[in-house]
């Protein structure tokens, strides 16, 4: 393992923990098992080094989702698989953190998606819509890249809305009243029949 690889590794560990604020570099170095030097000489500095950690955190995060849509019978059931383990995730997560992602949240979105060649490759939305139009479960007359950059707009606009967040919304109210209205607009009538039978086996 590399000493980069190392840094990442401890600071993925301490954010998880503690949130991005209270670690500092000297704790990363030392978790590390590398000199502060070493840190500084491969960030720049602690802005530097959560960016690209919370990028690796991106990253290895979407590898597991877009596992999760080729282990799934259709888009519709890996869609309501991610979203159970999202919840899982979030309840593992330290508050500071949710908190502190926030403040970084247009720094990576900046770094990961400035560059256009890049954005399927972060990207499981973009997955999604490909295999949801290859089943027939998402409308073949959309334009996938428009459709998914515009998913991540949404996903930004719930993370740095001060009006909604005057509304104090949970979880649910940004699923129920913006995502899921917002997939149902962009399925067929397969797609829409699919959801409504996941939505009545999760009442049950």
């Amino acid at each position: 393992m590399t000493a980069e690889e190392k840094i990442i590794n401890a600071a993925t560990e301490a954010f998880m923990l503690k949130g991005i604020k209270s670690v500092t570099m000297d704790s990363i170095a030392q978790a590390a098992g590398v000199s502060k030097r070493t840190v500084y000489e491969l960030f720049k500095d602690k802005d530097t080094l959560v960016v690209h950690t919370l990028g690796e955190m991106i990253i290895s995060h979407n590898k597991s989702i877009i596992e999760i849509l080729g282990n799934t019978e259709n888009v519709i059931e890996a869609l309501f698989v991610v979203m159970e383990k999202e919840a899982a995730r979030r309840r593992e997560m330290s508050a500071l953190l949710i908190q502190d992602i926030e403040r970084y949240f247009p720094l990576v979105n900046a770094a990961f998606f400035s560059n256009p060649d890049k954005m399927c490759e972060y990207s499981p939305t973009y997955t999604f819509l490909v295999k949801g139009t290859e089943q027939g479960i998402i409308r073949k007359d959309l334009k996938i890249e428009f459709v998914d950059n515009f998913i991540h707009e949404l996903i930004g606009l719930a993370h740095m809305s001060e009006r909604l967040k005057q509304l104090i919304p949970n979880k649910e109210d940004y699923l129920n009243n913006i995502f899921m209205p917002y997939f149902r607009g962009i399925c067929t009538r397969k797609g829409l029949s699919l959801m409504e039978k996941y939505f009545e086996n999760k009442s049950e």
